[in-house]
């Protein structure tokens, strides 16, 4: 079992929620907007990139495992 959340984690895990939904919406608007250029797609792909490093982040804070 993992230890309580500290403040300074409770801090970090808003952080990377405001980061993770932040990136979900650019990913979206470029794909609503069409997926029509070779300079788009790896726009897309890393804003995936930092949405999953935002949830797995969050889920080491809470002791999630996958």
């Amino acid at each position: 079992m993992r230890d309580p959340v500290t403040p300074e984690e409770a801090a970090e895990e808003l952080r990377l929620w405001a980061d993770y939904y932040e990136a979900i919406e650019r990913a979206l608007a470029l794909v609503r907007g069409g997926v029509r250029t070779t300079a788009t797609l790896p726009l897309v792909v890393a804003q995936d990139a930092k949405a999953a490093a935002a949830i797995k982040r969050i889920k080491e804070i809470r002791g999630i495992k996958d």
